[in-house]
Order: structure tokens, then C-alpha cells, then sequence
């Protein structure tokens, strides 16, 4: 076990079955063969790349996320953390936990009191509301490592505003989603 603050929140993770792997979000970007968008999480230790396909409505609310824009009415994902957060809980911490076949999944852990509730969710709705609350999001290291591939961005920095591209980034990001394209498909 070990105790992590982030936040100013400290929290305690057990570490016996799975080794996780505190990730950030770099990218939301679309594939240009088949329009998906795709979010791309960076292991910052091993310096890799996850990309996980998500659906349109998850990427708008990542973006408005990533944004930081106000809304007038709040969306689903800032509703669901004002429910969580007015209920006396506060989202601790989401894991992309498991990858069956092509499709990855992700827990979210909601701290009420002393006590953690885990919740079964999209890794697209998760990361769409750590991003709202501002909770940490983590792969477990299985998942990562069959999922991801070197960043063949060598110094990339990270840091949560809009990038511009240059061509030949552009080329590597292509380069690197039609690997992880064929990858999946090999599983199916």
C-alpha cells in the first residue's frame, strides 16, 4: 500500500494485484480513416502511448473539459460530478482497468467518508468526468502494456493546452494510430 495526495487530497491505493500507471491526457484527436475520435493517454515514466477510440458525444465533453469553456446549463459529466460531490463524495481517482478483446474498460472510485465505492464505467465517460473533477487517471500496467506503443514524440512535454501541430508530428501521430489500428484488428 501507499498513500498518494493529489489535490491536496490524500488517498490510499492497494497495490498487491495490479501495478497502476498514473497517465495523462495529451491528445483528442479524430482518425482520419474512420472520423472515430480518439483520446490518447501518456505514460510519462515509460514514455508511451495509449490510444483508446471513444464515441462523439464522450470527445465533446473531453473537449469542453479540455477547454475549460463554462457552460450555461452544466453537461452530463459535470452533472454527474455535481451529483457525486453535493452527495458528500468526491471521485478519487478513475483506472483503465481492463482490455477484453478491443474494448478497454475503466472503474471510477468515489471516496464518501472513510469509505470507496467503485463504478464500472466507459474509459470515455471516466476520463470525461476526472477530467470535470479534477481527479487523477491511472492504467492498470497489463493494460498499458498491451495497448500502448513508444511515443515517437521524443520531447513531447505535457501540458493541458491546445498544440499546433507541425507536418512531420502529424505524420508520427498517423504512423503511430494505424499501428494501434492494425493491432486491434489482429485481435478480433
Amino acid at each position: 500500500m501507499f498513500t498518494l495526495a493529489h489535490f491536496g487530497v490524500k488517498y490510499t491505493l492497494l497495490m498487491v494485484e495490479q501495478k497502476l500507471i498514473q497517465v495523462d491526457l495529451v491528445a483528442l484527436v479524430e482518425d482520419q480513416d474512420s472520423l472515430n475520435p480518439i483520446v490518447i493517454l501518456h505514460d510519462v515514466i515509460a514514455n508511451r502511448l495509449l490510444p483508446i477510440w471513444i464515441g462523439d458525444p464522450e470527445a465533446r465533453a473531453i473537449a469542453v473539459a479540455l477547454e475549460n469553456k463554462k457552460m450555461s446549463r452544466p453537461l452530463t459529466h459535470r452533472l454527474l460530478v455535481n451529483v457525486v460531490e453535493k452527495t458528500g463524495g468526491k471521485l478519487s481517482r478513475i483506472v483503465v482497468d481492463r482490455l477484453k478483446g478491443k474494448t478497454y474498460f475503466a472503474t471510477m472510485y468515489i471516496r464518501v467518508g472513510k469509505k470507496e465505492i467503485s463504478i464500472d464505467a466507459r474509459p470515455s465517460d471516466a476520463v470525461a468526468i476526472a477530467l470535470e473533477a479534477f481527479a487523477p487517471i491511472f492504467v492498470v500496467k497489463e493494460v498499458m502494456d498491451a495497448g500502448s506503443q513508444p511515443n515517437p514524440f521524443q520531447n513531447m512535454t505535457i501540458q493541458q493546452e491546445k498544440r499546433e501541430f507541425k507536418k512531420e508530428d502529424i505524420e508520427k501521430l498517423r504512423a503511430l494510430l494505424l499501428q494501434a489500428r492494425a493491432r486491434e484488428e489482429q485481435t478480433l
